[in-house]
């Protein structure tokens, strides 16, 4: 998911993108920051922007990353803290030239459209949805009147850096802006401007809570088409067997007749080979997630379940034959080559069925995330043990069933992490989000899955 919030200064860009990005549970990029780190380098380093051999090995060796520090953004080159030194004055004074410069934004560029690919962000910023992410899932463009922005400007200096706003007013403010203004959207490479098919909010007369639930409307009614075009995706896929799209069809059907299944977290729907970890409380629950994913999905089964016809019709199906469980070496190949090949695999973390509550991860999931460095999506089902659980013989022929999908977790979240450190990490998380998508549904199901 790529949300990407353009704008001058002093529409509130970075704050509102902060909170948009916390509401969705994505990242936060703060590209302006990335710009302003490159000008301080440039700085410290003493490299002119004239002198390009010098400044490529400058942009080829900088190290810029974003940590959270005590619940605060801290932006670092390599492990120097310039959080507050990049908005200063003369950061101020030499960024716009700075950000102008083709190698400087071209390198920037390389490593936002990194970030993206595999985390996916919020990406705020003066070109995000013009010129780095042309595509971007949802483009905002912020504006303001003149006066509004300066005054906002002067403001957060005053309480960030007072020494800087000495001898400044509204009218000097005002000045700044406009050069910087003149400077960013006459440049000839990536000029600021509102992106094409960007939904503009203008800011001057709204607070931060207005202006981030304007944008988390417009985000809610986007996934609402995207949804119900995804919902059941694999009826419209022409790259489905038919046999496997016929027994699907069946299914989803009876599902959405005597047990009225609503599926939500759709929002989370991620073309990139990865893991599927429902809970686990009833038989229903691999058709479940069969006929609520969108696309075709894979199962593990007993290989003794694998004879004669019904043998036939499990492995049309797409389940596949193992001696054990995901923690089984035979069973742990297949799995990691299904997703070798791009494929979704459905496995259930806590190894087998549970009266309801969630049982701890066993540690095959941890194990595979780290093997196939892929990615681990969360889903909850609630109410099919209640219709199929382990204490009946037979299911009930009414109930409710809801299935909800999680955020992804991706194992480059985990990297840093020492093997068993990763591997700990990776259950832990896995079930705090099962139990948030658990509380989600609980509380009503309203707004957007964690």
């Amino acid at each position: 998911m790529i949300l990407t919030i353009d704008g001058p200064s002093g529409t509130g860009k970075t704050t509102i993108a902060q909170r948009v990005a916390e509401a969705l549970f994505l990242p936060y990029y703060d590209t302006g920051a990335m710009y302003r780190a490159v000008a301080w380098a440039l700085l410290h380093q003493g490299v002119s922007l004239s002198d390009e051999k010098a400044l490529q090995a400058l942009l080829d060796r900088l190290s810029f990353t974003i940590k959270s520090l005590e619940g605060k953004k801290h932006y670092f080159v390599g492990s120097i803290d310039v959080t507050e030194e990049i908005r200063t004055k003369k950061i101020n004074a030499i960024v716009s030239e700075v950000a102008a410069n083709a190698r400087v934004r071209e390198a920037m560029w390389k490593q936002q459209r990194a970030f993206a690919k595999e985390h996916g962000a919020v990406f705020e910023g003066r070109d995000m949805g013009s010129v780095v992410f042309p595509d971007a899932d949802l483009k905002i463009f912020l504006t303001a009147r003149a006066e509004v922005r300066a005054k906002r400007r002067l403001t957060e200096l005053q309480r960030t850096l007072p020494e800087e706003a000495k001898g400044l007013d509204e009218e000097a403010m005002i000045r700044q802006l406009n050069a910087r203004d003149e400077i960013d959207a006459g440049r000839e490479l990536a000029p600021l401007k509102k992106p094409e098919g960007a939904i503009e909010i203008d800011t001057s007369d709204l607070n931060i809570a207005q202006v981030t639930q304007e944008i988390l409307s417009a985000y809610q009614s986007m996934w609402k088409k995207r949804c119900k075009s995804l919902e059941p995706g694999w009826l419209k896929s022409r790259r489905m067997p038919p046999l496997y799209r016929f027994i699907l069809c069946l299914v989803w059907l009876g599902f959405k007749f005597f047990y009225r299944l609503k599926i939500y977290g759709l929002e989370h729907f991620t073309p990139q080979p990865a893991l599927i970890a429902p809970n686990h409380t009833s038989f229903f629950d691999p058709p479940i997630i069969g006929i609520s994913w969108p696309q075709e999905v894979y199962y593990l089964a007993r290989e003794s379940l694998f004879r004669g016809l019904f043998g036939k019709l499990i492995f049309a199906i797409n389940a596949r034959p193992v001696r054990g469980d995901a923690a089984d070496i035979a069973a742990f190949k297949t799995v990691l080559g299904l997703l070798a090949e791009g494929k979704k695999v459905v496995i259930f973390p806590e190894g087998q069925r549970t009266d309801g509550e969630i049982s701890p991860m066993r540690p095959g999931i941890g194990l595979l995330l780290s093997r196939s460095k892929t990615a681990i999506i969360p889903a909850y089902i609630e109410g099919a043990g209640q219709v199929w659980g382990r204490a009946r013989r037979l299911p009930k022929p009414w109930g409710k069933i809801r299935c909800v999908f999680g955020s992804p977790l991706l194992w480059s979240s985990f990297a840093h992490l020492g093997k068993k450190e990763a591997e700990t990490a990776i259950m832990q998380r896995l079930e705090e989000s099962l139990r948030a998508l658990k509380q989600w549904l609980e509380r009503g199901a309203k707004g957007i899955p964690p």
